[in-house]
Parts: structure tokens; sequence; C-alpha cells
């Protein structure tokens, strides 16, 4: 019997929808990158989409502890993230003018 594999895009959407109860509509694909991972040497790949929310956001999962949205001046805050992010997914993301 053959299985259909779920695509990309329809984890994603499914995902969000599990973990913060909302529905979402993927906008547009960001891009795929990668980075070596911060504790070893495997490498991480991570494919990027925006999304838009269709609804509000509900945490219900004991793992998730907050959903915040990082503001343009996170690094003055204190907010770090993984190199993946911070060296390439950021600096791309504000070349698409998605963030200033």
């Amino acid at each position: 019997m053959k299985t259909r594999r779920e695509t990309g895009q329809k984890v994603l959407l499914r995902e969000i929808q599990e973990e913060i109860h909302c529905p979402a509509s993927i906008i547009t694909k960001l891009g795929d990158f990668k980075n070596k991972a911060v504790f070893d040497d495997a490498i991480v790949k991570l494919l990027t989409y925006l999304v838009k929310l269709d609804g509000e956001i509900r945490l219900d999962d004991p793992e998730l502890e907050e959903c915040k949205f990082i503001p343009k001046n996170y690094k003055e805050l204190g907010i770090k993230f993984p190199p993946l992010i911070e060296e390439q997914i950021i600096p791309s993301c504000i070349q698409q003018k998605l963030l200033y």
C-alpha cells in the first residue's frame, strides 16, 4: 500500500494548528537556510515561510511556555537567537523588507 507524504507546507500548517491552535495560511516561502548546529557538528536546515495567522494564539501545551513577537530592537533587549537565525534568516527578512 502506497502512502502519501505530507508536503512541507502542509506539515507547517498542521503543526501551527496543533501547537498554537490557530489556523494559518502561507503567504510565501522565504527561503531554505543551512548552518552547523550549535552543540554538535550536525547540519541544520530550515525551510522558512511567511504565514498569516487567522485567529488568536492559544498555548495549551506545557512544553510551550510563551509566545512572543520579536521587536526590531531585540538585540538591545538582550534577546538572542541561534546563529542560523541571527546570521541568515533575520538578514534575509530585512533584505526582503519584512523586518526593519
